[in-house]
C-alpha cells in the first residue's frame, strides 16, 4: 500500500466519484481508476459499490477511511518536521534523564537522530530525580525529559513511549538461576542486592513488590549509579534489578540474567512543556520513538519464535547493529 493510493481513495470519497477527484488531482481518470483498482488488489476488498460510472462506498470503505486520514496527517506532519529539522542546520538540544532511566538507553534511541543531524548537538544530562527532571523542563533548562510515569507534574505534555522492564542481574557464575525461566521475587530473601542510592521511585517500587511476596530485601550496597550496580554484579558483590537493555549488555559481560515472577514493568516516555517543540526537538522525539519501537518490535517477534526476553534482546540488538 502506497500514500498516493489513499490519497486517490480519499479524494475520491471527498469529492464524490472518480471524475471530479481525477480534476482536482490533476491526473487522467484512468489512472486514478487504477489506482483505486490496485489498493483493492492489495487489501483483497472492494472499497466501493459500482453502479454505472458512480462509485459508493461500501462497508469496507467506510472502514478505511479515517485510518486513511489520520495516515496522511502524520505524513504531513512528518514532512514539515523534516523540513523544520533540515532548515536547523546547527544548534543543540538538552535532553533531561532520571536515575531510573538508563543513560545508556536514551543515548541508543538518539542514534539514528545524530546521525540525521549531525549539525545538531544533544547534551544529556542526568538530574537527581523525577521531580527535579520536571522542574528543569518546565523552567525551559531541558527541551526534553525522559522520565518513568506517573510524572510528578501536572504542567507538563507527555509522550508515552512504552514499559522498562526490570530483569534481575546475578555475578557471573551463580548457580540455581534458569535464564530460560522466571525467578520468583519470594525466592530474593536470602539474596545480597546493589541498589541505586538515587533511584529512589525505582527502589520504593521494588521494595513494594518484594514485601508483596513477604521478602525483605538484603541491601549489601547503595552505589550513586546503574554503572556502580553492574560493576559490583560483575565482581561478585551482589545482585541488581536493571533495565533491558543494560542487562542485555551485563549478559554479555558472563552475568546471569533472568526474567522475574511478577515481572517489573514500568511505563515512561517523554516530558516536555506545552506549546510545541523546536524543529530539531520535534524530530528528535520521533527519531528516538521509531528507534525504540524497531527495537520493541524485533525484540516482540523474537520471542514469539520461543526466544525468552533477554535471548530476544540480545538477538534485537545484533540485528540493528549490522
Amino acid at each position: 500500500m502506497e500514500i498516493r493510493q489513499l490519497e486517490y481513495f480519499l479524494a475520491v470519497v471527498e469529492h464524490n466519484g472518480v471524475n471530479r477527484a481525477a480534476q482536482q488531482l490533476h491526473i487522467a481518470q484512468a489512472s486514478l481508476s487504477q489506482s483505486i483498482r490496485q489498493l483493492e488488489r492489495e487489501l483483497k476488498l472492494t472499497l466501493f459499490h459500482r453502479t454505472g460510472r458512480n462509485l459508493v462506498l461500501n462497508s469496507a470503505g467506510e472502514l478505511l477511511v479515517e485510518p486513511a486520514r489520520k495516515v496522511l496527517r502524520d505524513v504531513l506532519a512528518a514532512r514539515d518536521i523534516m523540513r523544520g529539522a533540515r532548515e536547523l542546520q546547527v544548534g543543540s538540544i538538552t535532553i533531561g534523564t532520571m536515575p531510573e532511566m538508563s543513560s545508556d538507553a536514551v543515548a541508543a534511541w538518539s542514534a539514528s537522530f545524530t546521525k540525521l543531524h549531525p549539525g545538531i548537538r544533544i547534551d544529556l544530562v542526568e538530574q537527581a530525580s523525577a521531580a527535579e527532571l520536571c522542574e528543569e523542563v518546565a523552567a525551559g533548562n531541558c527541551e526534553l525529559g525522559f522520565t518513568t510515569f506517573p510524572a510528578p507534574a501536572d504542567n507538563l505534555a507527555e509522550v508515552d513511549l512504552g514499559v522498562q522492564r526490570l530483569l534481575l542481574v546475578m555475578p557471573p557464575g551463580t548457580t540455581g538461576a534458569d535464564p530460560a525461566a522466571p525467578h520468583d521475587l519470594a525466592r530474593l530473601d536470602d539474596v545480597p542486592l546493589v541498589v541505586s542510592s538515587s533511584a529512589h521511585r525505582e527502589n520504593d517500587f521494588v521494595t513494594t513488590l518484594l514485601r508483596q511476596e513477604a521478602v525483605v530485601p538484603r541491601i549489601v550496597a547503595r552505589v550513586p549509579n546503574r554503572h556502580a550496580q553492574l560493576t559490583l554484579v560483575l565482581n561478585g558483590a551482589g545482585s541488581a534489578f536493571l533495565p533491558l537493555r543494560m542487562a542485555a549488555a551485563a549478559a554479555r559481560a558472563g552475568a546471569v540474567v533472568v526474567e522475574t515472577r511478577p515481572a517489573l514493568r514500568t511505563p515512561f516516555g517523554i516530558v516536555h512543556r506545552d506549546g510545541g517543540l523546536n524543529p530539531a526537538a520535534q524530530s528528535f522525539v520521533i527519531e528516538s520513538g521509531a528507534a525504540l519501537n524497531r527495537w520493541t518490535e524485533l525484540i516482540a517477534g523474537f520471542q514469539q519464535e520461543g526466544l525468552c526476553l533477554l535471548d530476544a534482546a540480545l538477538r534485537a540488538d545484533d540485528e540493528l547493529r549490522t
